[in-house]
């Protein structure tokens, strides 16, 4: 029981709250110290609008903001709360301008409304284009510029926080009332992607492992985002005989810009029949989709949409609830498949057979290489002490022979000195010098020869030495 004076009792409405005033610490904020000396009292929060009532039930925790602070309340509507408190920060390009008020499950308890306060005059910055994100704890992100990592401030670490900002290079839109609804985005990044204004479904069938591909996991071509996956599941055959996994992506078409009129192609009344004719045509060229590993870190998978043109020829499946995508192998599979196929024709060759007949080849090349050394041991016993004796007798000859032709040409040479220049004989005996100088010539090389090859006397010549 409180007695007030006269002169607040017009603010006894069934709007105004009352709370009992302690010392707390919460939201990064401390409150109520001078209640450590002075003890705690009852604090009011008056406002005049409302019905006149006498009876209140007192607040177990004191409002973050009151009645007379100049500023607007806006609902946000997530998923789900995380980190975000009651007290915690709200943000406008990191300065804070604002408070979490309140917090509580929607009707059907999906999903989670709260209530937020922005200061003025930082509420008139809010439009029908703003966009609100979580910005609690850590936003790690890992891309081809390197490793970022975002956070508004120690508090919002610790205890949540809300960002705001307009998108940038867009109108800042409408003014909005106060209470208006807005959407909470995770982090910054979803808050300001493009929201297409119309996607269409493709399925994509696998029959691989599909370990690393989740829900959210963008479609690209060639490193152009396209779309996202928006579902996997598991299809099994009664009897096992077909397990495939079908993945359900959505694209936006306005991503695709087609050279010519391409609004004429997107808003024209057949509009189906020439989104067919166009795919069919990619298609036909070796469009396939493909998993790929998006992170070697994280082994994150992504569908990537690019041209095969070795691929075997397929066709899109237009029949059935989402037209299907033929689907190709990742390299690592077409690699295993490869592999396995190599190994099953590997088993089966007759390789105990073929291991016997090796083996007796073996045998007999070792029986023929002791034939052969015997025979050369025999060959060394018989035929090298005669091929020296012949050897000896051969240079004797050739010494004489060398020796007969030597006096033969010097006895032609005084002969030709005493004949005349020019008589006919001289001519005779010049022409039977220049055979006997052949001849001795042909001596010479046989006599070389015999030296170099004497077993030709046995043997005879053979072939080109």
């Amino acid at each position: 029981t409180a007695q007030l004076v006269k002169r607040v009792a017009h603010y006894l409405t069934d709007q105004t709250r009352f709370w009992v005033v302690r010392a707390r610490v919460s939201a990064g904020q401390v409150s109520g110290l001078s209640t450590l000396l002075g003890g705690a009292y009852i604090g009011i929060d008056p406002v005049e609008k409302g019905e006149r009532t006498s009876s209140y039930a007192g607040l177990e925790i004191p409002p973050v903001v009151t009645t007379d602070e100049p500023g607007r309340h806006f609902m946000l509507h997530a998923d789900e709360l995380g980190s975000l408190e009651v007290g915690g920060p709200i943000y406008f390009r990191k300065i804070r301008v604002g408070e979490i008020v309140a917090y509580e499950l929607d009707n059907n308890g999906r999903s989670v409304d709260i209530e937020i306060f922005i200061q003025a005059p930082h509420h008139e910055r809010i439009t029908t284009n703003t966009r609100f994100w979580d910005t609690s704890g850590i936003d790690v992100s890992l891309s081809a510029s390197g490793l970022e990592i975002e956070t508004s401030s120690m508090v919002s670490l610790l205890i949540g926080g809300i960002g705001f900002e307009n998108p940038p290079g867009q109108e800042p839109g409408n003014p909005v009332e106060d209470g208006a609804v807005f959407d909470l985005y995770a982090k910054r990044s979803e808050a300001f992607a493009k929201s297409p204004a119309s996607t269409s479904q493709w399925l994509l069938n696998f029959t691989g492992s599909v370990r690393g591909l989740e829900v959210g996991a963008p479609v690209e071509f060639r490193g152009i985002k396209l779309g996202r996956v928006t579902d996997v599941k598991l299809l099994v055959d009664p009897d096992m005989a077909n397990l495939r996994i079908p993945v359900l992506i959505e694209i936006a078409p306005q991503q695709i810009k087609l050279i010519g009129e391409t609004e004429a192609f997107y808003h024209s009344t057949d509009f189906e029949n020439k989104q067919h004719i166009f795919w069919n045509q990619l298609v036909a060229k070796g469009l396939r989709a493909q998993l790929k590993t998006g992170s070697l870190i994280t082994g994150a998978l992504f569908i990537d949409l690019d041209l095969h043109p070795k691929a075997k020829q397929q066709s899109i499946v237009w029949e059935g609830e989402y037209p299907e995508l033929p689907t190709i192998p990742t390299p690592l599979e077409e690699l295993s498949n490869a592999l396995s196929n190599a190994l099953q024709k590997f088993e089966q060759l007759p390789l105990e057979k073929m291991s016997e007949e090796i083996q007796q080849a073996l045998a007999a090349l070792s029986r023929s290489a002791v034939q052969l050394e015997a025979l050369m041991l025999n060959l060394n016993k018989k035929v090298a002490p005669e091929l020296g004796a012949t050897l000896t007798q051969t240079r004797k000859t050739l010494g004489a022979a060398t020796k007969t032709f030597s006096t033969a040409e010097q006895t032609l040479k005084t002969a030709e000195e005493a004949i005349a220049p020019n008589s006919t004989l001289q001519l005779e005996i010049q022409g039977l010098l220049r055979e006997l100088r052949s001849a001795a010539r042909s001596i010479r090389v046989m006599a070389d020869y015999l030296e170099r090859h004497p077993e030709s006397l046995i043997q005879g010549k053979r072939g080109n030495r």
